[in-house]
Parts: structure tokens; sequence; C-alpha cells
């Protein structure tokens, strides 16, 4: 013989979630986008400060060669800017800029019998740094009478 159970003491599967359940689930996402929401940040900063440090050796490689080959730098004299966010193509210094890049670049040049010297300014989308300004760095060659004074040396400013 079978026990008999009432309706009311009859157990039904479950159709959704009870409302603690859902509340612990969306403390549970708060928590991790709190968390996660500076770290993206963070990674990124870092992110586009390599993509310029990477611009930047490229340039500073390019006029090295444009050097060998006309023992003049780049551009023989006065300046090049190229904004942020415009493409433009460099094949003096075998570098183009890609459509959308986030930094300023201005690329100034002196050559004559005293001096040759380039430097490359950055004036950058980003704050690596965290001191609540945009950074800016800039890049020099220097060579005067044929003696190097300064080679390669990047200065980051603010």
């Amino acid at each position: 013989m079978k026990p008999s159970i009432s309706k009311s003491m009859r157990r039904r599967d479950p159709v959704g979630f009870t409302l603690v359940e859902v509340l612990v689930a969306l403390a549970i996402l708060g928590i991790l986008a709190s968390i996660s929401v500076p770290n993206f940040r963070l990674y990124r900063a870092k992110a586009e400060y390599a993509s310029m440090r990477a611009a930047l050796r490229h340039l500073m490689d390019g006029e090295d060669f444009y050097f060998m080959s006309n023992t003049a730098f780049f551009p023989r004299s006065g300046s090049i800017t190229i904004p942020s966010g415009t493409a433009r193509d460099i094949p003096e210094l075998a570098y183009a800029f890609p459509q959308g890049h986030k930094n300023r670049y201005t690329i100034r040049g002196t050559n004559n019998a005293n001096r040759n010297r380039y430097i490359i300014d950055v004036l950058c989308d980003f704050d690596a740094n965290n001191n609540g300004r945009n950074d800016q760095y800039t890049a020099t060659m220097d060579i005067q009478r044929g003696v190097v004074r300064l080679n390669r040396v990047i200065v980051q400013l603010q």
C-alpha cells in the first residue's frame, strides 16, 4: 500500500531562481566589475605607451638610416607635424602613421656645417604616469662638429 501525500506537501520542481539567488549573482558581478574596470584602464594606458614607444623607436631607426645614406637628418631643415588620427607615409624614414593613431608627432631637423640634429616631439593622448596630464616625450640625436653629444635620448617632459 502506497502512502498518500497531500497536494500541499508535494514538492514541485523549481521553475526559476529565487530573489536571493539573483541578488547574490548581481553582487558577485558588481564586485568583479569594480575590480576589472581599473585594471582594464591600466592595461589600456600601458598598451598605448608601448605603441608610442615602438613608433618612436621606428622613427629614430629611420633617422639613423637616413643619416647614413645622406649625411643629414630628415627633414634637412624645418619641421614636419603629423596630427593625431591622420594617416601619413614618410618614405624617407620608412614609416607610415596609420589612420586613427592617438598621438601628435613633430619631427624637426637641423643640418649645417657645425651641427646635425633631429628632435622628435610626441604629444600623447594618454597619461601613463598618472600625473593628471597627457604625457609628452622628446627623442633627440645631436652631432656637433662630428662628435655625438646626444645619442637617441628619450625624455619625458610631462
